[in-house]
């Protein structure tokens, strides 16, 4: 842990606390969701749910959200510390996740990208305006709509370590030395934990972080190559 970039991460970035007016923006949000009475039908493009059949409740969504709890403040945490001008996140879901990258940095161009068409619609319904939200496939999107560079992108969905892989390959152009790619339950299947270790070994990322959930991997040529694994 000697590392002066880990060192500036965990007690830099990682420590950073809600802001209390975020904080109860935060709450407001996933309370809506937890009142509501909705039930949808899910149209899964990737792996699909461990726990949840198609027909989900907006509440069941939202308990078993990706972007709940300390994770959701890990992506408001890196959007505050790195500032990233332009994000993308692929799996808006209902949006939670969205809404702390929004509240980490307010100024940044948000895009999120949502393949079923009834978990956008009770997303979109609550995101800020100044998010750009698509309703299609991660490979739609980047047969279309990519451009330009992203500093930060955030990959959940689909949930298989083949399509991962080639998510990160297809987006490295349109990406910098300093973009912070996050990553999505690198633990939910032996393809996906296969994936995390091939991204973390690649020569062309110079740092890795298993937070055991998440992984997260930057280029940073300037410096020497380094791998971490660190509880979060």
């Amino acid at each position: 842990m000697h590392s002066p970039f880990m060192y500036a991460f965990t007690d830099g970035c990682l420590r950073i606390a809600l802001d209390v007016e975020d904080s109860r923006k935060l709450n407001a949000v996933y309370k809506g969701f937890l009142n509501s009475k909705a039930t949808i039908q899910i149209q899964d493009f990737g792996a699909g749910s461990k726990r949840l059949g198609n027909t989900r409740s907006i509440q069941q969504i939202a308990k078993t959200s990706s972007s709940n709890g300390k994770y959701g403040q890990l992506l408001y945490r890196l959007s505050r510390s790195y500032k990233p001008e332009r994000i993308l996140e692929f799996g808006t879901s209902l949006g939670i996740g969205t809404h702390h990258l929004h509240l980490g940095n307010p100024g940044a161009e948000i895009t999120t990208v949502e393949a079923c068409s009834n978990t956008f619609n009770a997303a979109k319904a609550r995101l800020p305006e100044s998010v750009k939200a698509l309703n299609m496939t991660f490979d739609e999107f980047l047969r279309s709509e990519v451009e330009g560079v992203y500093h930060l992108i955030f990959i959940d969905g689909h949930h298989d370590g083949k399509a991962l892989i080639d998510y990160v390959n297809r987006l490295l152009p349109y990406s910098d030395d300093e973009t912070v790619f996050v990553l999505d339950d690198i633990r939910w299947s032996d393809s996906m934990f296969e994936a995390w270790k091939q991204l973390s070994e690649d020569e062309r990322f110079h740092v890795s972080i298993d937070l055991f959930r998440v992984g997260i991997i930057l280029r940073r040529p300037t410096q020497r190559k380094e791998m971490f694994v660190t509880r979060y």
